[in-house]
């Protein structure tokens, strides 16, 4: 996964991490699948055959933004 870097509200600080989360499609439960330093993240062992919306959400010490628009990938 790769996404562009987002600007948080001066008042929030720097982003200090990325989670990443899925859903499978048709769901309501999204689940964190990992955290990035930056803005790439290699996820491994995806199920085969299954359609995901994927997510990211920045975390700092304010606590989380807003989540990102998802996108669906089958694997």
């Amino acid at each position: 996964m790769a996404w562009t870097s987002v600007t948080m509200a001066s008042l929030s600080g720097q982003v200090a991490a990325y989670k990443a989360q899925r859903r499978e499609d048709g769901s309501d439960d999204w689940r964190d699948v990992g955290m990035a330093m930056e803005t790439t993240l290699t996820l491994s062992e995806q199920e085969n055959d299954k359609r995901f919306a994927y997510r990211v959400v920045a975390v700092n010490k304010a606590g989380e933004g807003e989540a990102s628009n998802s996108v669906l990938a089958v694997f």
